[in-house]
């Protein structure tokens, strides 16, 4: 019979594993949908062991999996080696490459890696990998070349953290104060289509406000950085918060419900042009 901690221990595990696999199956799809138009999709991941790829690494070059293993070795800020047991070293440890690491991974930990399979040799990393240095010496570039590996795309920790997404870089203080608007259009978006499902006449006035005065920045901003289609966007999205106050105060909800499908289209627009999903699933202004 099981110990009450044993079910515990097991419940847990069960859990994080269920939760890693909705993690990667959500990374598989954001790939596939994420495809530059006019390329194919991202290919299918398979899962896999890091002993299954080292047994018959043949049938896995250019495969894309979510490998699940033990951190071996800490190699260098982007290579690190996983093997299956966590609790002894077996001697077949698989090469990982995580360009854009941006944490350090811990030894005997498991951890889960999505990527493509590859044979590993320098030169084929370059060209598989733009803007990136391969860091390894020169001992470990002999020991590993002919032997499979996995550049990885994310490395997914037992806590869930992706920590194999590149960082976007930090935003300059107009960048930030440009972010803080479009968070309070979002929101206050949210509210004045609540208050114009409801005919509120109050709720409507208080969010046009407040989008008034947000769009006004954001002509300010897209002005000074001399980015003419948004300026413009942003005058329009204002003309239309004004037509749907005015609209509102006349009891005329039909022309206050087309502005503001109106106003959301234009929103749209310019997001297609100017707004851009970073590695981290952030998002932020192009350029």
């Amino acid at each position: 019979m099981r110990r009450p901690g044993e079910t515990r221990r097991t419940m847990a595990g069960a859990v994080m594993v269920a939760a890693v696999s909705a993690l990667v199956l959500s990374i598989g799809i954001r790939a596939q949908q994420q495809a530059p138009a006019g390329q194919a999709a991202a290919r299918p991941m398979v899962p896999m062991a890091a002993s299954s790829i080292l047994l018959n690494p043949d049938a896995h070059y250019g495969e894309n999996v979510s490998l699940n293993g033990a951190v071996e070795q800490a190699l260098t800020k982007t290579t690190f080696s996983v093997d299956q047991d966590k609790t002894k070293s077996t001697g077949k440890e698989l090469l990982i490459i995580a360009p854009w690491l941006n944490a350090a991974v811990t030894p005997n930990t498991y951890i889960t890696v999505v990527g493509e399979v590859v044979r590993f040799d320098p030169a084929e990393i370059a060209k598989k990998v733009k803007d990136y240095t391969l860091d390894l010496p020169a001992d470990l570039v002999a020991k590993y070349t002919g032997k499979p590996a996995v550049i990885a795309t994310s490395v997914i920790t037992a806590e869930l953290a992706d920590i194999g997404k590149r960082l976007p870089p930090p935003m300059t203080p107009a960048e930030e104060a440009f972010d803080k608007v479009m968070k309070s259009v979002s929101a206050a978006n949210t509210a004045l289509q609540k208050g114009v499902s409801e005919s509120s006449l109050e709720l409507t006035k208080q969010q046009t406000t407040i989008l008034k005065k947000n769009f006004m920045e954001a002509q300010l901003f897209f002005k000074n950085r001399g980015t003419a289609d948004a300026t413009g966007w942003a005058q329009d999205a204002y003309k239309f918060v004004d037509a749907i106050e005015t609209a509102a105060v006349a009891g005329k909800w039909e022309d206050v419900q087309t502005s503001t499908k109106s106003l959301g289209g234009m929103c749209s627009t310019c997001h297609a042009q100017h707004r851009e999903r970073m590695d981290d699933g952030t998002f932020r202004i192009k350029g």
